[in-house]
């Protein structure tokens, strides 16, 4: 039986995505352990899977938790470099601590999120095969494709890939102390030296739970980058309270603005009336950045909670609004729910971007966010057709992706696990 070790951010919309991952893959008969930063997530320990900390005294639980909420009040380029700040010190932690914990295990082969930078550089110092595993948008830089954390849409004109290479260029200087740290680890251990962030992914296999039908034209992705769509659990995540009878039978709007950039409670109020007298009713999912309490009375008179049973209510709405996260985007589109997206900051305004480039929905730029706009907006795709007839066709492509399972079976091919 191999042991696949399992390398990722430990937020939730990675983690679920991975829980989805390991899920299927111990179905094919394979121990899977999670090396994570933080204070182990529930959702894991009930999925019955060992975490093993990877922070050590170098980045510590509570430092982890704080510089996240921290990450959770900011906006557009402050909160990325904040992200990439965490992520810096994030390969501290890993290239640190991380072989001596993942040796111990005796894990046999790595799975590492593509935001997990160093990953691979402990799999190589160890010996061992590694895929990577894209949970947010593809990072690849290349010149057809505007940068993930722009609104722009891909346009065939020189113009528009002179804006892409310097954009990417960009983005690349804020990369470099991550890079450099790797870099310097890799330089002790004889190993090879990466000249950019792209060449620390796995040159085996590359899995996306983006559906191919999700992304921009391309191409310079490698060969090995496989689009499979969204990793989820085959029997669902764990059940989420939530106050049912208060829905009054009329259509359903659902909003969320994630689990991270969700302590702008500005917005939630805007959200609030935007939808109110649309002859539907609001459901708002808070998560743990901002209380319901501490909302007050919103216009309209919305459900507000903390959590929400997200998919089961996407499955009875009409529309999402939402902040483009991708897991949620991909919950929705995977039902053919049109929505609008309000974006805030790191790959967002990439993932809301491609909503609007397959027509599955509209953007609202969150500088230009007014209740006016936003009404405007959910108007429009609730009585046009076509928004939901762009959903159900990128339903389609994931549901030929094969999901977890699919990824599943191709790691066990390309990493040469033995059940």
């Amino acid at each position: 039986m191999s042991h696949v070790g399992i390398i990722c951010p430990n937020t939730p919309g990675h983690i679920n995505a991975m829980v989805g991952l390991a899920d299927a893959t111990r179905a094919r008969g394979h121990q899977v352990t999670f090396f994570l930063l933080g204070e182990p997530p529930e959702s894991i320990t009930t999925a019955g899977f060992e975490i093993v900390s990877l922070g050590g005294a170098v980045f510590p639980p509570d430092q982890y938790r704080v510089e996240f909420q921290r990450l959770g009040s900011l906006q557009g380029r402050a909160a990325l470099k904040q992200t990439l700040s965490i992520g810096a010190r994030a390969a501290d932690a890993i290239l640190e601590v991380g072989p001596t914990v993942v040796r111990a295990a005796g894990v046999t082969a790595l799975l590492v999120d593509q935001a997990s930078f160093p990953g691979g550089t402990v799999a190589d110092q160890l010996g061992l095969p590694f895929a990577t595993v894209c949970n947010a948008i593809l990072l690849h830089p290349d010149p057809d494709a505007p940068p993930y954390v722009t609104h722009w849409q891909p346009r065939d004109a020189g113009w528009a890939r002179i804006r892409n290479r310097i954009a990417w260029a960009g983005l690349n200087r804020l990369y470099t102390p991550i890079l450099t740290r790797i870099q310097n680890r890799r330089r002790q251990l004889g190993l090879s030296i990466p000249s950019d962030i792209a060449q620390v992914w796995s040159d085996k296999l590359q899995i996306s739970q983006q559906p191919e039908g999700f992304e921009f034209p391309r191409r310079a992705l490698p060969p090995h980058v496989r689009f499979v769509g969204p990793l989820q659990l085959s029997v669902g995540y764990q059940s989420v309270p939530f106050p049912w009878e208060r829905l009054d039978g009329r259509p359903l709007i659902y909003a969320s603005l994630g689990t991270l950039q969700n302590r702008i409670a500005g917005m939630f109020r805007v959200i609030a009336e935007a939808c109110n007298g649309l002859d539907a009713q609001l459901v708002i999912s808070t998560g743990k950045g901002v209380t319901p309490e501490a909302l007050g009375e919103l216009p309209g008179n919305p459900v507000v909670v903390s959590y929400a049973p997200q998919m089961d209510l996407l499955l009875r709405s009409t529309i999402a609004v939402t902040h483009a996260g991708l897991n949620t985007v991909l919950e929705a589109l995977s039902i053919g729910l049109p929505m609008v997206t309000v974006p805030v900051t790191n790959d967002q305004p990439g993932i809301a971007a491609r909503v609007a480039w397959v027509g599955a929905g509209e953007v609202i730029a969150l500088k230009h966010l007014t209740a006016q706009r936003l009404r405007a907006a959910v108007a429009r795709v609730r009585s046009d057709s076509s928004y939901r007839t762009a959903a159900e066709r990128v339903r389609n492509s994931i549901q030929a992706g094969g999901g977890a399972p699919r990824a599943a079976e191709l790691i066990e091919q390309s990493l040469g696990l033995k059940a």
